[in-house]
């Protein structure tokens, strides 16, 4: 049974906990934001079920705040930058408000961030791009975890593209997708709850197809498409070596796994401001073209038809009236971090939700 817990709390817990670790409150609260959106969104593998591993880089210093995230080189509406190995999202945050300012002032900006670690869900940073009424494209390579078409081990991570495309009528046309059948937060949060994964997303450490989250994690995934897939997470991570000098993914620290060195990750974010070409008194053509696509007959009676970002848009709207779901184990992952870390008083906030839950309405199945 999960715990329904409001969002507002649930940021402020979770900035909290990074504030108490060092990391400055402006980059502790835009973690917090982008980890709990993702929660907020129905994508959980990418949320709150990451601040433990979040909090043991910072406290072994492999992540930090931005302060040390500078401006490498920039020419007109291009932009290389280096987030020296702060947290992901507070970095990544930067770089794409970076990235509107320069298509506000050249129709187009793209911000390459190298020196980064784990940035959450690509989405967000596509929505936050449309509420800024631009268009993006946004790209993240991770460490190897996935096995190109023709190989049995890990080569190339499971590389993201999120596309944001705003409009005036409906939420955002958002397509946030990992280039991978699942994404790795997936099995990793099956292993954390004790559920198996369905067949064909994974092989185990001897190239054999396997259920079992723990074995998946030790072997590698399979990539979205077969050889589709596979060509797009090699394009990322070319786009983003070239352009961010981000460390290649055969050679990217894991998340989990690598505690001697950082993770050195890139991201790319294009951002186009479509009103410079006129594009305002286009948008409407788009409104129109959902209305006909949504209006379509459903293949079957229980079908839906819907396009990307319609259905998480909603479900954001309904968790940030209603709560957002979390798993039991999720809160006692962040208590035992933070009693370990000797914030036993955040150790307690987080226990007490489940406690509450025990004793109200405040739990979902």
């Amino acid at each position: 049974m999960s715990v329904l817990v409001d969002p507002v709390t649930l940021v402020s817990l979770t900035s909290d906990c990074f504030e108490r670790l060092g990391v400055p409150l402006e980059d502790a609260n835009a973690v917090a934001e982008v980890l709990v959106d993702s929660n907020l969104h129905g994508t959980s593998s990418h949320g709150f079920q990451r601040v433990p591993i979040y909090m043991r880089r910072v406290r072994s210093g492999l992540a930090c705040g931005t302060e040390a995230t500078s401006v490498v080189s920039e020419f007109g509406g291009l932009c290389q930058m280096n987030a020296g190995h702060a947290l992901g999202p507070a970095a990544a945050v930067k770089a794409l408000d970076r990235a509107v300012d320069l298509a506000r002032q050249c129709g187009v900006g793209c911000v390459a961030l190298g020196g980064s670690t784990h940035f959450g869900s690509a989405g967000y940073y596509a929505r936050r791009a449309c509420r800024a009424g631009m268009v993006s494209i946004v790209m993240t390579n991770a460490a190897k975890r996935m096995a190109p078409v023709g190989a049995a081990k890990a080569f190339i991570g499971t590389n993201a593209v999120a596309i944001g495309v705003p409009m005036k009528d409906h939420d955002p046309f958002v397509l946030d997708m990992a280039s991978s059948v699942e994404a790795q937060g997936k099995i990793t949060r099956a292993k954390q709850l004790g559920q198996e994964i369905p067949v064909g997303i994974a092989l185990d450490s001897a190239g054999r197809p396997t259920t079992d989250p723990a074995s998946a994690l030790e072997g590698s995934l399979l990539p979205m498409g077969g050889a589709k897939g596979s060509g797009l997470a090699l394009a990322i991570t070319m786009l983003v070596v070239l352009l961010a000098d981000a460390e290649c993914d055969d050679l990217v620290a894991s998340l989990y796994k690598d505690f001697d060195r950082p993770q050195d990750l890139g991201h790319v974010f294009i951002v186009i401001d479509p009103s410079r070409i006129g594009g305002e008194d286009r948008i409407h053509r788009l409104d129109d073209m959902i209305e006909r696509l949504l209006a379509l007959e459903p293949a079957e009676v229980s079908s839906e038809v819907r396009y990307p970002g319609q259905a998480r848009a909603s479900l954001a709207r309904q968790r940030s009236r209603d709560g957002v779901p979390i798993e039991p184990e999720e809160l006692r992952n962040a208590a035992e971090t933070c009693l370990e870390f000797g914030f036993s008083d955040l150790a307690g906030q987080f226990m007490s939700l489940l406690k509450d839950s025990s004793s109200s309405k405040g739990s979902t199945g």
